[in-house]
């Protein structure tokens, strides 16, 4: 009964996405990313977890309530080429994986929906942005999405309680990462709020730290509005620090020291890094855990490692040999799309893996290309993520717009964050955030540059 009522509210969001429209539509969807966990089958018919549901209710709705068909939607995209290429790439790997013995169904199913799960988003999202000032708008409202985040997370820091990841995992049998994270067995304490994992629940806020950026850069909002939305920034660092994972941690001040650098000028600098030392320094002598978990971090780019659980260089070492060693039976197309788990024996429950023990838990993405996509993924994702660069640099270089100049940084320190990521601990499901986010941040860029094309027009 109780699975059913999840199922209605993943109902509710696909209408509510169907009745409204564009910045609105966004906003449901991503509702339904954010706060429906993504660890468990949602319709156990088709198994589906509910990210896939809610995209490919979006791939529906963007089919059926949009005239122009979706081949010219995607002419006007401006990764259309670098895009399609990593579809492909997920296509032909599948074609060459013995397991699916040529089947095109299994094809299919696996390369599409791979693609679906993770890079669709990022082209359906750009078209659900017309203006720039619906971007900011939906801007404002996404980051009290965060709020609500960042205050549940709160009540588990307080409580010491996740009592809505532990009803969804007894509903569906799944393991509650909520309880197992917060019972510190580990060795530390993490919150995950509405989100099925602490890391990956990292990665989303450091997401919110830097989106929350772009409402105080504007010069024309009100002082009223930014003080709520340092508020919101305050509450999102309270939840980062108890997240207690050096990855997110470490990510997202590699976006950030690429944005104060080159997004802002002296002075902004200067109030910047002031503000940044009096909050460490406040931290770091009100919580003296934080002290030791930022030096046991660091440790871990030391032979020895960290006191912490996780890896260190050594481990990575080992890991990228035995990466390697899988790569080269398949070097050209790779073993296959989730080989890992389904042939190397590797489960998120420590009890059940079978894997062994050189991969530890395959914590860079890169381990997964290497043995699952080969060369060919390798090669086609790094030039979607080239592609990207340049298209964001060539918005900052030489652009008169100081405004098209900070959002295409901000784009890049968010581009650079994500890379961090999921290199440094795994993708964790992190793509469809990001390339959600990713795809109304183009659009709105694009807006703005044919803003100023038609200014320059008239004059």
């Amino acid at each position: 009964m109780e699975g059913f009522f999840f199922q209605l509210i993943a109902f509710g969001i696909v209408f509510m996405m169907f009745t409204t429209s564009f910045g609105n539509r966004y906003l449901w969807f991503m509702a339904g990313l954010l706060f429906i966990p993504d660890h468990f089958p949602l319709f156990n018919l088709l198994s589906t977890t509910s990210s896939r549901f809610f995209i490919f209710s979006l791939l529906v709705i963007f089919i059926l309530k949009n005239n122009v068909s979706i081949i010219q939607k995607i002419k006007y995209f401006p990764f259309k080429y670098s895009w399609s290429l990593v579809l492909i790439g997920f296509i032909l790997t599948c074609v060459f994986d013995e397991r699916l013995n040529l089947s095109v169904p299994k094809i299919i199913n696996r390369g599409f929906g791979f693609f679906l799960d993770n890079f669709l988003v990022f082209l359906l999202c750009f078209y659900l942005i017309r203006t720039i000032d619906e971007l900011l708008d939906v801007y404002r409202k996404l980051l009290l999405f965060f709020a609500v985040l960042a205050i549940y997370g709160v009540y588990n820091i307080i409580t010491k309680d996740n009592f809505y990841l532990t009803l969804i995992s007894k509903i569906y049998g799944v393991r509650d990462f909520g309880e197992i994270y917060m019972s510190g067995r580990d060795g530390r304490f993490r919150i995950s709020s509405f989100t099925w994992h602490p890391i990956y629940y990292g990665f989303v806020l450091s997401m919110g730290v830097l989106m929350s950026l772009l409402p105080l850069i504007i010069k024309r909002a009100k002082f009223s509005t930014k003080r709520i939305y340092l508020w919101i920034l305050l509450g999102i660092i309270v939840n980062i620090l108890f997240v207690n994972s050096r990855t997110p941690l470490f990510a997202l001040v590699g976006g950030l020291t690429i944005f104060i650098l080159f997004g802002l000028n002296i002075n902004e600098k200067l109030r910047i890094t002031f503000v940044g030392f009096i909050l460490l320094f406040m931290i770091s002598t009100t919580v003296p855990k934080f002290a030791a978990f930022v030096n046991d971090s660091l440790d871990t780019f030391s032979s020895k490692g960290s006191k912490l659980e996780g890896s260190s260089v050594e481990m990575r070492n080992r890991q990228l040999s035995a990466s390697l060693f899988v790569f080269n039976r398949n070097p050209v197309f790779g073993n296959g799309i989730y080989y890992i788990t389904e042939n190397m024996g590797f489960n998120s429950q420590i009890e059940k893996i079978t894997s062994d023990s050189d991969f530890a838990g395959f914590e860079s993405y890169m381990y997964k290309m290497l043995i699952e996509q080969g060369i060919i993924g390798i090669v086609t994702q790094t030039i979607f993520i080239i592609a990207i660069s340049i298209y964001l640099l060539r918005n900052i270089i030489g652009c008169r717009n100081k405004f098209r100049k900070q959002f295409a940084i901000l784009n890049i320190a968010m581009l650079c964050c994500f890379l961090l990521f999921i290199f440094g601990t795994g993708d964790l499901g992190t793509f469809k955030i990001f390339f959600s986010i990713l795809g109304i941040n183009i659009k709105g860029i694009e807006t703005l540059k044919q803003q100023e094309l038609a200014l320059l027009s008239k004059n």
